[in-house]
């Protein structure tokens, strides 16, 4: 009985949640790594007791095409849930949306629901209440998200896992965005910027590191191929080398005088360890800091228009100034079309 009992147990963590499904023959190679020894037959038969128990189906062409937990099935967990997981669950659901993907969301939100109920119970309204209590603002001007293919993210996340290549459709910006080309894509990780995903990745058998922004992918299929993935790639040391900060140069020593009341915030987030601010005025202030030179800055600097000067160095001055230019003939232009 304890090794029926066990076997089932085992057999009911390998059946996925669907839409994904596991045939019979991928269910019984699975408990047969596991050390359980049984025929075809009789795991037909404890697949079917099993269905009568437990929220299990199999796939309406037949037992042969898979089996699966209903989408909707409540998480059976051992040992249940405690108070904290279930805030933590509900604290990503509520506050990092833009790394659940819908189709990651969607497995996922079996374990949110769990985590509702936990919270609202009696025993921990504590904790309940505490999730009422936090919100998060958007630095920055908050943009909707573009829309994701769950047929292709879901596919991407599982050629990840596994480590194998995918083969998909792709719109890219600089071609319009209009018609999609074909590709074979060797997956290396995930970066999430903004509310924007990228796929870091290789084509075909290229080994030079691209990025494709996952939701301009469609009609994306596994491949049964291992990646292609470059000697020594190691995503973040990748990332720390300033590939999604566009860098246009080595790190600057920035001087620019700002108003004083738009540099307040400095003096709590600094821009570098070696900040250095000195008072100029009563209303103004210069600070000196080393940062890494990248278009992010340009734009960050932008943003603070007549609050700030930039002083050094020269070639970021001139190109600021160029950019202040620009938007002078641009709103003097009394012509502009409206």
């Amino acid at each position: 009985m304890t090794d029926a009992l066990l076997r089932h147990w085992c057999l009911l963590q390998a059946i996925p949640r669907a839409p994904a499904k596991r045939d019979v023959t991928t269910l019984h190679r699975t408990l047969e790594q596991t050390g359980y020894r049984i025929t075809r037959r009789q795991l037909q038969r404890d697949l079917n007791s099993l269905s009568r128990i437990f929220p299990i189906q199999e796939d309406e062409r037949g037992p042969a095409f898979g089996w699966s937990w209903v989408r909707d099935a409540a998480i059976m967990d051992l040992p249940s849930m405690e108070p904290r997981t279930a805030l933590i669950l509900k604290l990503v659901e509520q506050f990092i949306p833009q790394l659940l993907p819908p189709a990651l969301s969607d497995q996922l939100q079996p374990y949110f629901t769990k985590a509702h109920r936990v919270l609202k119970a009696g025993r921990v309204a504590g904790l309940g209440r505490w999730t009422d209590c936090v919100r998060v603002v958007p630095h920055e001007m908050p943009l909707l998200p573009p829309k994701l293919d769950r047929e292709a993210t879901r596919v991407v996340y599982d050629a990840l896992l596994i480590g194998k290549r995918l083969f998909a459709q792709y719109a890219s910006r600089s071609a319009g965005g209009d018609r999609a080309g074909e590709y074979e894509i060797s997956p290396l990780g995930l970066v999430v910027r903004g509310n924007l995903i990228y796929l870091v990745c290789t084509l075909w058998d290229y080994r030079d590191v691209r990025q494709l922004a996952l939701h301009r992918l469609t009609r994306a299929r596994l491949l049964d191929k291992g990646v292609t993935r470059p000697s020594g790639f190691d995503l973040d040391k990748y990332v720390q080398q300033g590939e999604f900060h566009y860098p246009v140069g080595t790190p600057v020593r920035l001087c620019a005088i700002f108003a004083r009341a738009a540099s307040a915030h400095l003096l709590e987030t600094p821009l570098s360890d070696d900040q250095y601010i000195v008072h100029v005025d009563s209303e103004r202030v210069l600070v000196k800091a080393t940062v890494p030179n990248t278009k992010q800055l340009e734009w960050w600097l932008l943003g603070f228009g007549e609050d700030v000067e930039i002083v050094a160095p020269d070639e970021l001055r001139k190109t600021i100034r160029s950019h202040a230019a620009a938007m002078y003939e641009q709103y003097s232009n009394s012509n502009s079309a409206v």
